[in-house]
């Protein structure tokens, strides 16, 4: 009981030595009245005054338009900053903010392009005083609008010459898209060449090893860049359409030249004939994640082509799977197929069988073989294997799928193909193209 009531007396001490010391009161009224003023001051004062940052213009050009001219400017052009006076409860940050104020300009009547000076004026609510409005008028461009589709050209700021290492080359730079519609003023958008998708490789990507697609900035290809500020790329550089260059890069190798033969006798198809080309080696480039090529193919040489004796053929080569790194008017080869050791025989085939491929059911085909050079047909081989071959180990083969069917009159066809139908003949083949008379007639 002693110790609660000692407590209670030492509290009743404290308190009383706070409110009855004059010097504490005096300190505790001097900051409550700080704090009155302050509030009196922010709410109720009628001298404050306030500056607004960053306040849209509303641009009125409706007449502008009837005459089918339209404003062009910079959207951080039309944001000004604001002054305002009033009792701070009305002005303050909670009360009146950027959304509140209404800065307008009006364009009134335009009739000619250019530029025009547009003074700017404030719709105020009624408890609200504009002091100030920086800067006070605003410079807006007038023209007709125009469309246009230009070609879009990709570039890079990076030298080419770090982008890659030794083994890699960088191909044809490729925008994503190959052109723009652009939009602006009828006199810029004619002026206008072309669109830059211009983008920079990150130096902790180089040097790059496979195929990259960057981002890119767009700009224009225009004598005064100034007036590249009121072109709008259409649809290109949004999130859902960004622009972006694509920088396809391909690993580099010197390989043999090589030819390929089709129509060639069974013996060929694993030991080709002897062939020589110049040049002789290419360098080429193929994709990173594909196997080497072990040879470049410069062309296709039909067996029907070659006859006894050296064959000489100029080829332009064709891509594949990789590409040549030189010029396209460097693609031609010289290639020679040495066949002296072969012989010729000149054979009579219009005794040989005849089939026709692809024919209608109901009609009837006869074949007349003594023209177009079938009476003399060329035979290439072996000397041994020709002194064998008869004109009946011959097929003389005809696809009459062209052929007119509604008539009975002789028709001029070439022939598909002539095949030997011997053993052993596995080494010869026939040398020329003949043709065939069909007539087609009713079953």
């Amino acid at each position: 009981m002693k110790n609660n009531q000692n407590t209670n007396e030492k509290k009743t001490t404290i308190y009383e030595k706070i409110f009855y010391n004059n010097k504490l009161l005096l300190v505790f009224s001097f900051i409550l009245a700080i704090i009155l003023w302050a509030v009196v001051k922010v709410n109720y004062s009628e001298d404050t005054t306030r500056e607004i940052k960053g306040v849209p213009v509303t641009l009125d050009a409706s007449l502008a338009e009837e005459n089918d001219y339209v404003p062009f400017y910079e959207k951080n052009k039309l944001l000004v900053d604001v002054t305002v006076s009033g009792r701070a409860l009305d002005i303050n940050q909670y009360s009146l903010s950027t959304d509140k104020l209404i800065i307008e300009a009006t364009s009134g009547y335009v009739d000619s392009p250019g530029y025009k000076t547009l003074t700017l004026m404030p719709v105020l609510e009624s408890d609200i005083n504009i002091v100030k409005i920086s800067p006070s008028t605003i410079t807006v461009y007038f023209d007709r609008m125009q469309s246009a589709q230009v070609n879009v050209e990709a570039k890079l700021t990076n030298d080419m010459k770090e982008l890659v290492s030794d083994g890699y080359t960088v191909g044809q730079l490729a925008p994503s898209v190959n052109t723009a519609n652009v939009s602006g003023p009828a006199p810029v958008v004619d002026n206008l060449k072309k669109v830059y998708f211009e983008a920079t490789v990150n130096g902790d990507q180089l040097p790059l090893t496979a195929t990259t697609e960057v981002a890119a900035q767009i700009s224009y290809a225009l004598d005064k860049e100034r007036a590249s500020q009121f072109l709008v790329c259409e649809n290109v550089g949004t999130d859902a359409n960004p622009a972006t260059v694509t920088i396809p890069v391909s690993k580099v190798s010197t390989v043999p030249t090589a030819v390929k033969f089709v129509n060639q006798p069974s013996s060929f198809d694993e030991q080709p004939p002897q062939v020589k080309i110049s040049p002789a080696n290419v360098e080429i480039s193929y994709t990173p994640d594909g196997e080497e090529p072990a040879s470049f193919t410069v062309g296709t040489i039909d067996f029907r082509k070659l006859k006894d004796g050296v064959n000489k053929f100029q080829l332009t080569a064709k891509e594949t799977d990789a590409a040549l790194l030189y010029n396209a008017t460097e693609e031609t080869f010289l290639v020679s197929v040495d066949l002296r050791s072969m012989s010729s025989k000149t054979i009579d085939a219009t005794g040989s069988n005849v089939v026709f491929l692809n024919q209608s059911d109901n009609k009837k085909y006869t074949a007349n073989l003594r023209s177009d050079g079938l009476g003399s047909l060329t035979l290439i081989g072996p000397a041994d294997s020709l002194e064998k071959l008869t004109a009946d180990q011959l097929q003389i083969e005809i696809n009459v799928s062209s052929l007119k069917t509604d008539t009975d009159i002789w028709q001029t066809v070439k022939v598909s193909n002539v095949s030997i139908r011997a053993d052993g003949a596995g080494d010869c083949w026939v040398y020329g193209t003949y043709s065939a008379r069909v007539r087609v007639t009713d079953k």
